[in-house]
């Protein structure tokens, strides 16, 4: 007797146990599908609060490209770029009408009148405000994508008329630099000859042995287009047989390419100049030349407008 009574008391504890579970696991699923939902959600609300960004940066951008356009077109430009424009103005209240929205409609379903996660009318009514967002967004981006169609549009006209401006400026700017390559000296046949003194006078000599002197004589050409007076730095280099460049200074371990013989500045109003100057200026050569062929250049403004050649024996 005592056995049976223990059993039915152990069976009635299990159904007990049984029903009580069974009611708990009802109770965390429903709670379990609320959560889920709320995850859902706010799932939903984070994707288009990033289509919302897009939106935003692309306003911003356009927004931007506008303000930087060439003052050319400015006045159509300001139709639609910046705080005035109605149709800017607009989609930014809509971004922050549908951000507010979304906010708002996410915390109503966190809990409901009972605190207890996921009211399921709230959750409907999300979903309403969340197609009706995305089609709204949808409008936003194709206001966008017009207003972008139509500031491409100006861009081409603006780029046409830059690029005829630039071509005019090309154009004046070959003319200045013609005029102005042209309105320099221009240098006529460069001669080099040795000189000796005989009987008290100069007379010209090829002999290496006894050269003293070497005369420079050049024309600087008459040029027309020089209207005022320019000054020209004319270098005179003169080249031994071995590569070396004469010179007065002789600086030990000097770069034979920065080693000139004669530097002058001259001052040219236009009208034919003839040169004559010798090297050394001061002392003389003789005994220092050796035999071979010489070459003597002029340079000016970094570039080797004349040159001749001549033999010592």
């Amino acid at each position: 007797m005592k056995k049976t009574a223990v059993t039915a008391l152990l069976i009635v504890l299990l159904l007990l146990s049984l029903g009580a579970n069974a009611f708990l696991f009802s109770e965390k699923s429903k709670g379990q599908i609320a959560m889920e939902n709320e995850i859902e959600m706010r799932r939903q609300r984070d994707s288009i609060e990033q289509e919302l960004l897009r939106v935003e940066d692309s306003l911003n951008a356009l927004v931007q490209n506008y303000q930087n356009e060439n003052a050319t077109l400015i006045s159509k430009v300001e139709m639609l770029e910046g705080d005035n424009n109605p149709r800017v103005i607009q989609a930014y209240k809509e971004i922050y009408r549908l951000r507010r929205q979304l906010a708002g409609g996410v915390s109503k379903t966190s809990t409901n009148s009972m605190g207890k996660p996921g009211a399921p009318g709230n959750l409907n009514d999300l979903r309403k405000q969340l197609e009706e967002a995305k089609k709204r967004v949808a409008e936003l981006m194709a206001q966008i994508a017009q207003m972008t169609n139509e500031k491409n549009q100006m861009m081409l006209e603006l780029d046409s008329t830059k690029e005829n401006n630039q071509m005019l400026s090309a154009e004046n700017y070959d003319l200045k630099d013609r005029l102005e390559r042209g309105a320099r000296p221009q240098f006529g046949a460069l001669l080099t000859t040795g000189l000796i003194t005989k009987k008290g006078a100069r007379e010209a000599s090829t002999s290496a042995k006894s050269l003293e002197k070497l005369m420079i004589t050049f024309d600087i050409l008459e040029n027309p287009l020089v209207t005022s007076v320019v000054e020209e730095q004319i270098v005179i280099r003169i080249i031994d047989p071995n590569g070396g460049v004469l010179s007065t200074t002789n600086k030990s371990l000097q770069d034979k390419s920065t080693v000139v013989s004669l530097t002058e500045t001259i001052q040219f109003d236009g009208a034919l100049q003839k040169v004559k100057w010798y090297f050394p200026q001061k002392g003389t050569l003789e005994g220092r030349l050796g035999k071979g062929q010489y070459t003597c250049e002029l340079w000016t403004r970094g570039l080797l407008r004349q040159k001749n050649t001549f033999e010592l024996n």
